[in-house]
């Protein structure tokens, strides 16, 4: 860029020279559009109204230089870093990892693990380009599954070591979100959410494994044991999570059969309801069999693991005050047409927000 004192030079002698007067305007257009595109050459520029732009500082540590751009697609809640890495010293560099972590410390590896493991060369530079699927929210994805909405910032973390060393070295790289960007993103993508719990203070386990007691499950000994999001009866292993969103109940079940019976799924005694309020619809329910005889998918033996995936319109005004219940009674039923379950589960309202 030419300096500035030259440009205030030439206005100062075209004031007295005519002929200079005609281009003065052409010629102020041109020198304020190349101030311009000097001084915000390196800011980053989005590449689609859906792309949420970090802000990353190029760094070296030692003999590895590094660059870094990082962008946000917004709706598919997709990280891509392109990153360019060199090698200056006189030795390899062998990058061990690349991983992306919150400022809670949640740190998630791209979506192809192994291409964060390769040497580079003395002297050597490679471009590398990773998705990220980042773990934002890590108490919403334990309840739902779901990662949550962007965070304003992230680091990139590159652990590597110098041939000929055993010293493991990890380089960190900030990349912060314009705060108006990432507001409006917040404005326009951030969707409340409710997840649900097991309600575990209403004596379900004491029930539970008195009238597991009147099934005379053989040498199975009657065990119950209830969590948050986990049930275990007797062998039989129930992992669950489910959240509301938009006038929509989602859920999934996950369940392995370590008993010495057999179960039999019951698909349309599955629901979840409101407390004290009469069954409106129908969900949609599917099933899918992740080991076991394929042929039929609601039969569970012994070492079969299904997945139930469960959604429901449901229109709740409050969900901060509404339970719901996840009716099991007859949901599980074994040899003998006896159920698995002689009651039902409360199901608690943990957040309406998914955190900034």
């Amino acid at each position: 860029m030419l300096p500035v004192c030259f440009f205030k030079h030439f206005i100062n002698t075209s004031r007295h020279n005519s002929k200079y007067k005609m281009k003065l305007p052409l010629l102020f257009i041109l020198f304020t559009a190349l101030f311009y595109s000097c001084n915000h050459a390196d800011k980053k520029t989005k590449s689609n109204a859906n792309e949420l732009v970090y802000t990353s500082n190029d760094t070296t540590s030692g003999t590895l230089a590094t660059a870094l751009r990082l962008s946000g697609d917004m709706p598919r809640l997709e990280l891509t870093a392109q990153l360019k890495l060199s090698n200056s010293g006189s030795g390899a560099i062998d990058v061990q990892e690349i991983n992306i972590a919150t400022a809670e410390g949640v740190r998630s590896l791209p979506e192809t693990a192994s291409a964060g493991t390769f040497s580079l060369k003395s002297g050597q530079d490679t471009s590398l380009l990773l998705k990220f699927h980042p773990i934002n929210d890590l108490k919403l994805y334990q309840l739902t599954g779901m990662q949550g909405d962007f965070k304003p910032g992230y680091t990139v973390l590159i652990s590597y070591k110098i041939a000929g060393s055993d010293s493991l070295i990890t380089l960190s790289l900030r990349s912060i979100s314009e705060k108006n960007e990432y507001l409006d993103y917040i404005k326009k993508f951030k969707k409340p959410i409710t997840a649900y719990s097991f309600n575990t203070k209403n004596g379900f386990n004491e029930k539970q494994k008195v009238y597991l007691k009147t099934l005379k499950l053989g040498n199975q000994v009657p065990f119950v044991y209830l969590s948050e999001q986990e049930i275990a009866i007797s062998g039989m292993n129930f992992r669950f999570k489910g959240y509301y969103q938009q006038d929509t109940l989602h859920a999934e079940i996950f369940v392995v059969n370590h008993a010495e019976f057999p179960v039999k799924v019951i698909r349309d005694a599955l629901d979840i309801v409101e407390d004290g309020k009469s069954k409106h619809n129908a969900p949609t329910i599917n099933i899918e069999k992740i080991s076991g005889n394929q042929q039929d998918l609601l039969m569970m033996e012994k070492g079969d693991r299904i997945l139930i995936r469960f959604k429901k319109y449901l229109k709740i005004k409050t969900t901060e005050k509404e339970n719901l219940t996840l009716q099991l009674s007859r949901a599980f039923m074994l040899t003998g047409k006896k159920a698995l379950f002689n009651q039902d589960i409360q199901l608690l309202p943990v957040s309406n927000k998914t955190s900034e």
